[in-house]
């Protein structure tokens, strides 16, 4: 734990066990954890898997992360109340149902561009470019940490949707031109593949393993 950075303020987007899984491990490096939600019911829930963490600082907030604009004034807003975004994590539960992709209804092929495609496209490109400059449009000397994390199974395995393998195929295409674009900026950037999601065993490493990223 000495080795993580004091004071480190967090954006955490994403949903499930292994979103707080990870949300929980900052919080107990005493990190600021702010987390866009979509609904109330997802607040009281972060709250409750948080409730026996006594360090950091929790900050949900209602935002629509997959709308650019909103996501835009989100970060401005963060860094306004709190100072420049050190570090941000995207979670990508990319469990979709299975069968051909012939047979795959529209309305869950819109559910995955939505979910697991634009969300990973805007919060690249709006986090990136904000850790790459100021309010004022002028670059800084950009020291942050961006992590994508995504799974490539579904949870029948044995039925693994072509939608879970195209999601993460295009999330992994996307973060090679993401990290080739800021590599020269000093923003740090990773993708994590985890082969299984939301298991305990999975989720306490996956967690553990960005503590260690982070560590200085």
């Amino acid at each position: 734990m000495s080795n993580f950075p004091e004071n480190i303020i967090s954006v955490v987007a994403g949903s499930g066990n292994t979103c707080q899984h990870i949300i929980t491990a900052l919080l107990n490096h005493n990190a600021t954890v702010i987390v866009p939600v979509k609904s109330f019911v997802e607040i009281q829930s972060l709250q409750k898997a948080t409730a026996d963490v006594t360090l950091g600082e929790l900050v949900p907030v209602l935002a629509a992360i997959p709308d650019h604009h909103r996501a835009s004034r989100l970060f401005e807003d963060i860094e306004g109340r709190f100072g420049q975004i050190n570090l941000t994590i995207i979670v990508f539960d990319n469990n979709y149902s299975g069968g051909q992709l012939t047979e795959t209804p529209y309305e869950e092929w819109e559910r995955m561009q939505q979910n697991s495609i634009s969300s990973c496209f805007v919060v690249g490109k709006v986090i990136l470019d904000f850790m790459k400059r100021n309010a004022q449009g002028v670059y800084r000397n950009a020291h942050g940490i961006y992590i994508a994390v995504s799974d490539r199974y579904s949870c029948d395995k044995a039925k693994t949707s072509p939608l879970t393998i195209i999601a993460a195929h295009m999330q992994a295409e996307l973060s090679k031109i993401f990290a080739e674009e800021v590599k020269y900026t000093g923003i740090k950037y990773y993708h994590i593949i985890a082969d299984d999601f939301n298991s305990q065993t999975n989720d306490y490493d996956i967690a553990q393993y960005i503590i260690d990223l982070c560590a200085v």
